[in-house]
């Protein structure tokens, strides 16, 4: 079985600590973590693609459809047997609504809320 994968900035610490926190939910191996940074050496990428790869979580199914931000959470979610149930509540019409803001929310203002863990001023991309 192919896996999802999900590409993360290994500089940001709140995507180090996501990255952490699922794969220990990820029983049944369904995930690939590539960093951005390897990623991009393996792969020809535009700088406005890699600056919007860098300020929002990144996921690409087994039959290559990327899924950005919210969109991506819920791919990851659905995947883990824990969080299935959260996943799929995220696929209802409309959750979007308040997910997609909170999640934009969080992503700018990752340096805000980790500035004294990030390396290389990479929490301060938005």
């Amino acid at each position: 079985m192919r896996k999802t994968m999900v590409l993360y900035d290994r500089y940001c610490f709140l995507c180090q600590q996501s990255k952490k926190w699922v794969e220990k939910l990820d029983w049944l191996n369904r995930l690939s973590w590539v960093s951005l940074q390897e990623y991009t050496q393996k792969h020809t990428i535009s700088d406005d693609k890699i600056k919007a790869m860098k300020a929002e979580l990144h996921a690409i199914t087994p039959d290559q459809k990327e899924h950005v931000g919210y969109h991506a959470m819920k791919v990851i979610l659905i995947r883990c047997p824990l969080t299935f149930v959260v996943g799929l509540l995220m696929y209802i019409p409309k959750s979007g609504i308040v997910g997609k803001p909170v999640y934009r929310f969080i992503a700018k203002n990752r340096y805000r809320l980790f500035k004294s863990k990030c390396e290389n001023g990479s929490c301060s991309i938005h």
